[in-house]
């Protein structure tokens, strides 16, 4: 069946990927596949001269140039803009999560292998995705919809595992693996937590008084809903400091 827009032949060839893919090399995909594959299905039923007439109609007379206008064009409908920031939805940080807790990443490297297993494999994320589009439950379109949710390729999944990371620099310690696989429950502390926060908090303070004791498991109390570790890690610290200058100040 003959294309009839540029854009719709870009879909073709995305469509026979079934795989993350930069702007940068579907534009070379994209070459390859007009030359080869289409340009054997157009000459089976016609003639190469026709052939050039067909992508002349197709806008697709200067090869580079035109070719890559017709790939922009495409990621535009598709992805809706074309910036090459990372712009990631909730989602993806929550399948890290998953990620994490599932196969129990050690290190970066394996973190980034571990959430591409969960966004690739069909047992993953893909199984999941098709329970909910009963109506086109295709390859090609899961992997367009990972694109509007940020991931266009897989230098992307390793800036989403990098963002992430951000956010929860102690992630391959165990205690934290074991917080992300049982969060606290409602109105109730995690005892898991509070022991990777002493932990942390032992790091730079290893021995605490009993009145320090005391302050950290305040500073838990009361803000574990609403500060991360760190954030908890950070008040104590300043409560340390603030301590350390009154006493100062009295033996001045």
């Amino acid at each position: 069946m003959l294309a009839k827009s540029a854009v719709e032949l870009v879909n073709r060839c995305y469509e026979e990927t079934n795989s993350l893919m930069s702007l940068e090399i579907l534009k070379e995909s994209f070459i390859a596949f007009v030359f080869g594959n289409y340009q054997e299905e157009y000459v089976l039923r016609y003639d190469l001269e026709n052939f050039y007439e067909h992508l002349d109609q197709l806008r697709l007379t200067n090869c580079r140039r035109d070719f890559d206008k017709a790939v922009e064009e495409w990621y535009m409908v598709q992805y809706g803009c074309d910036t090459k920031e990372a712009n990631f939805h909730d989602i993806l940080f929550t399948l890290v999560k998953e990620a994490i807790v599932e196969h129990q990443s050690q290190n970066r490297m394996e973190l980034i292998r571990d959430v591409t297993k969960v966004l690739t494999l069909p047992n993953g994320f893909i199984s999941r995705w098709q329970n909910g589009h009963m109506n086109d439950q295709s390859l090609p379109t899961y992997f367009k919809y990972l694109m509007k949710l940020g991931l266009r390729s897989n230098d992307d999944i390793e800036t989403l595992v990098d963002m992430w990371l951000v956010e929860y620099p102690n992630a391959f310690d165990k205690k934290q693996q074991q917080l992300f696989a049982n969060p606290p429950r409602r109105g109730r502390p995690n005892n898991v937590e509070l022991a990777l926060l002493v932990e942390k908090a032992s790091q730079f303070k290893p021995e605490m008084t009993s009145q320090e004791k005391e302050r950290l498991r305040k500073i838990y109390y009361y803000h574990r809903k609403t500060l991360t570790i760190r954030e908890m890690i950070e008040k104590f610290k300043n409560y340390i400091s603030s301590k350390n200058k009154t006493d100062d100040s009295q033996v001045g």
